[in-house]
């Protein structure tokens, strides 16, 4: 069982989360009753693209330099990211 999810990376769980909620939400869109909302759900489709690419270079990174270096880069891109959130809420504090 612990082999299984072996080579799961941040990345890899947030894409496939990301296109499981896109594809419901943009299929509830489509077949709704406006044609904004049908707009809406296509353009949740289109970007699901990007998030598959993400996935896709994801995988090649994990086959190439392992599971636990992929992870150690994806950490610290999110707790740039982060930082990045907190430092644009003080800014916003003191403007």
């Amino acid at each position: 069982m612990k082999k299984q999810f072996q080579n799961w990376t941040l990345f890899f769980l947030a894409g496939i989360i990301a296109i499981i909620a896109g594809l419901i939400a943009s299929v509830v869109l489509m077949t709704g009753s406006s044609a904004e909302d049908g707009l809406f759900g296509m353009y949740i489709l289109f970007s699901l693209i990007p998030i598959l690419l993400v996935i896709i270079i994801d995988r090649i990174l994990v086959w190439k330099f392992g599971n636990k270096n992929v992870n150690k880069v994806q950490f610290a891109i999110l707790f740039f990211i982060i930082l990045l959130w907190i430092v644009r809420f003080v800014v916003n504090l003191f403007l």
